[in-house]
């Protein structure tokens, strides 16, 4: 995003003249910064508790490992308000925080409502230490009068990734940074890749892993609420995955997982969310999708897996739980139900070995013969 506004040190100094941000108010907030890290729990806590009394800010934020990342994040967003520099670098992390906002669905009231809260807190410390005599009268407005300035100059960073209304910027200063713009991409393409590799995908399958997994299905299982869909969990896992470890050795077990993994990404929907859970358990997310839809997806993915591994005769255990939109299920509900449903299928399968699938507590179909069933 940096490399797309083109935003050199230059510019940045001059768009900070738009909004009025002079050496005289990186100072005054610079001034207020050890305050400020002193009641900086107690800033955060108060912000959340009040974010949290809105319905729509709960289901964005989800879990309580959701909050507390948030916490972090506001903690040293408020560090960098007050650390009296507003450099390059301060500006993609702004920017940052649009892409991650615009990418799990916060609306613009959602964010100008949090930033309004946040001047209103902050607004309240001036005033006490105004009270306390660390400053006076009028450095107590001065630092809001700041604090009013920089959190616009952050607003319109930040609203750049929701509006996209940079096109004929970007090409008018392509020549004069092409060089800069090579750096930056090729940089910011590697960290990224670094970064979604360390905390989101399974680097034997190239799936989504365990952290990832929880993650996305809160995403989804919120955005389902609104839009007011179903959502399918399919669950699975391979039968006798272990003995043919033991037998032929974990090379040949890694190299069956990765091509399982090719397999599920070519059988899924572009809506679909594919995740190795752990070990040799995959689950697929289906957003808006119910028990017939996985069925035909759970169908492509085993003759295309029976298709890549004719030499070792694996099977998989399936279980599939469909949820909403009436009687919603929250993501460790339906991964439990999930779960239960494929251990029934397991033990079907240790009876009758093949492709054994449970999609209701009372149903059981092996692969070819699958039965209908859905849930509320």
């Amino acid at each position: 995003m940096v490399e797309q506004l083109k935003l050199t040190d230059r510019k940045i100094e001059l768009i900070k003249k738009l909004f009025y941000l002079s050496k005289e108010d990186e100072n005054n907030l610079l001034a207020a910064e050890p305050f400020i890290t002193r009641n900086l729990d107690v800033i955060v806590e108060e912000f959340y508790a009040k974010q949290l009394t809105h319905s729509e800010v709960e289901i964005v934020i989800g879990d309580s490992e959701t909050l507390s990342r948030l916490k972090n994040s506001m903690r040293g967003y408020i560090q960098e308000v007050f650390s009296g520099t507003y450099d390059q670098n301060y500006v993609t992390n702004r920017l940052r925080v649009g892409i991650v906002h615009k990418r799990i669905g916060v609306s613009p009231a959602l964010y100008m409502s949090a930033v309004r809260l946040l001047w209103d807190i902050l607004s309240d410390q001036f005033e006490k230490q105004y009270e306390e005599g660390l400053c006076s009268r009028n450095e107590a407005d001065e630092r809001q009068r700041s604090l009013t300035k920089l959190l616009m100059f952050d607003v319109q960073f930040v609203f750049e990734t929701y509006t996209g209304a940079l096109v004929a910027e970007v090409q008018k200063a392509k020549q004069e940074l092409e060089d800069y713009a090579r750096d930056l991409v090729e940089t910011v393409a590697k960290q990224t890749k670094e970064l979604q590799e360390l905390f989101s995908q399974d680097g034997l399958t190239r799936l989504l892993n365990h952290r990832a997994f929880y993650e996305r299905i809160r995403i989804e299982l919120a955005g389902c609420a609104r839009r007011k869909e179903p959502l399918t969990l399919v669950y699975f896992d391979l039968n006798d995955f272990k003995l043919l470890n033991d037998h032929y050795g974990h090379i040949v077990g890694d190299h069956m997982l990765e091509a399982l993994g090719a397999t599920i990404l070519s059988s899924i929907r572009e809506t679909d969310i594919a995740c190795r859970y752990g070990g040799d358990e995959f689950c697929i997310i289906m957003p808006g999708a119910t028990n017939g839809h996985a069925k035909d997806v759970c169908e492509r993915l085993i003759n295309g897996f029976v298709a890549r591994n004719e030499r070792h005769q694996i099977s998989f255990s399936i279980g599939i739980c469909q949820t909403g939109p009436d009687k919603p299920m929250s993501g460790d509900e339906l991964v439990m139900a999930a779960d239960a449903r494929m251990y029934l299928a397991k033990a079907q399968a240790k009876l009758e070995p093949g492709f054994w699938l449970c999609d209701t507590q009372e149903t059981l179909g092996k692969f070819g013969l699958f039965a209908s069933g859905d849930d509320a």
